[in-house]
C-alpha cells in the first residue's frame, strides 16, 4: 500500500509540473500542407520519437497523411492525447501504467505496436558537484565550498537534478522508490538542462532517449561531462541495457531501460480515423524488416515481435490481405 501510495504522488507531482509548464506542442505537417491526417505526438526534434516518425513518414506517407506534434516527450504526449490534440503519441510504458488512473482518456489508449526501449541517461559533471556547505558559527559565517564525487546514479542522493521530459515523472519514482531525496528542477530541454549542469545549479541532469540520444551524440569529450551508471536494484518494467558512447568514452555502459510503445486513440476501426490507423498499422508491419535493414534509427531493430504489447490492450483495425 505505501508503495501505491508512492507513486501516486509521484503521479501527482508529474501532472502539477506538466500544468504549470508553458505548453509546448506545436504541429509539423508531413504529407499535407494544411496538417490533414493523423497527428502523431513525438517529442523534441532531433530525439528519439522525432526520429522514429521521421522514419514512419518516409516509409508509409504515401500511403497514410501523418502530421508530427512536437511536444516534451512521452510524458506530454499523454496529456495531449487526453485533451484530444493528437491522435497517436509514443510513450514508455510505465509512464502510461502510472498515468493511466490518472484519467481515463489515458486508461482507455490501444497500443499500435511495441517499440524500442528508452534509456534513462544520467550525466554529470567531471568534475563533481561543488556546493556551500551549511553556515558556520551559528550563522554568521557563510558555509565552506564542499565538491561531492558523483560517479554513478546513488551518488546523487540529496543533490540538486535537472529534468527532461518524460524524466520528471520517471525521476520522482526512482526518488521515492530509492529515497534519493532528489532536489529536482524541472527544464523543457536537454539543451537548458546541460545549461543548469555546466554553470554549477544541478549536480546532474536526467533525461530519456532511445539509443542514440542526439543531445547525448552531440557532446564531445571537452564538454568536462560523463554519463553515470545506474547501480541500484532494477524491477519491472524495467530493465538494465548496455550501450555504448564513442565521443564520451563511454563504453559497455549500464542504463536503466523501460520499453516503449505507439498508442492510439481507441477509435472505431471501420471510422476514418480507425481506418487511417490500420493502414499505418499495416504499412509497419510489412515493411518492418526495411526498416530494420535500411538506412532508419537502430531502434527498429530492437522490435521483434510487433503484436507484443507488454500486456496493454492492442488496437485491432481492418486487416488487410
Amino acid at each position: 500500500m505505501k508503495n501505491v501510495k508512492s507513486t501516486l504522488i509521484a503521479i501527482a507531482t508529474a501532472i502539477g509540473v506538466l500544468a504549470s509548464a508553458p505548453t509546448c506542442v506545436f504541429a509539423q505537417d508531413t504529407a499535407t500542407d494544411n496538417g490533414e491526417g493523423l497527428r502523431i505526438a513525438t517529442g523534441k526534434r532531433g530525439k528519439g520519437y522525432s526520429k522514429l516518425f521521421a522514419d514512419l513518414r518516409s516509409v508509409c506517407g504515401a500511403q497514410v497523411a501523418i502530421t508530427e506534434v512536437e511536444t516534451e516527450g512521452g510524458l506530454q504526449n499523454l496529456t495531449t492525447l487526453a485533451a484530444n490534440r493528437a491522435d497517436l503519441g509514443f510513450v514508455q510504458l510505465d509512464t502510461l501504467q502510472d498515468m493511466k488512473a490518472s484519467d481515463e482518456n489515458i486508461g482507455a489508449l490501444l497500443a499500435l505496436m511495441p517499440l524500442n526501449t528508452n534509456l534513462l541517461h544520467i550525466v554529470a559533471g567531471s568534475d563533481g558537484f561543488t556546493y556551500q556547505g551549511p553556515k558556520r558559527m551559528g550563522g554568521m559565517l557563510p558555509g565552506e565550498m564542499l565538491t561531492a564525487s558523483v560517479a554513478k546514479f546513488s551518488d546523487l542522493k540529496g543533490l540538486p537534478v535537472a529534468v527532461v521530459g518524460s524524466a520528471r515523472a520517471l525521476g520522482r519514482v526512482l526518488d521515492r522508490r530509492y529515497a534519493m531525496d532528489l532536489q529536482f528542477v524541472d527544464v523543457e530541454t536537454d539543451e537548458q538542462g546541460l545549461a543548469k549542469l555546466k554553470s554549477g545549479a544541478v549536480a546532474g541532469m536526467l533525461t530519456t532517449s532511445g539509443w542514440p540520444s542526439g543531445p547525448i551524440q552531440k557532446l564531445n569529450r571537452s564538454a568536462n561531462v560523463k554519463l553515470l551508471q545506474f547501480d541500484v536494484a532494477v524491477q519491472p518494467p524495467y530493465q538494465l541495457v548496455r550501450k555504448n558512447y564513442e565521443n564520451l568514452d563511454t563504453f559497455n555502459h549500464a542504463f536503466l531501460a523501460a520499453p516503449n510503445l505507439l498508442v492510439t486513440r481507441p477509435f472505431s476501426a471501420t471510422g476514418a480515423n480507425g481506418k487511417a490507423v490500420s493502414i499505418l498499422q499495416n504499412c509497419i508491419q510489412r515493411n518492418l524488416k526495411t526498416l530494420q535493414e535500411g538506412r532508419f534509427e537502430p531502434a527498429w531493430g530492437e522490435v521483434k515481435n510487433i503484436a507484443d504489447t507488454a500486456g496493454w490492450p492492442r488496437f485491432v483495425g481492418v486487416v488487410k490481405r
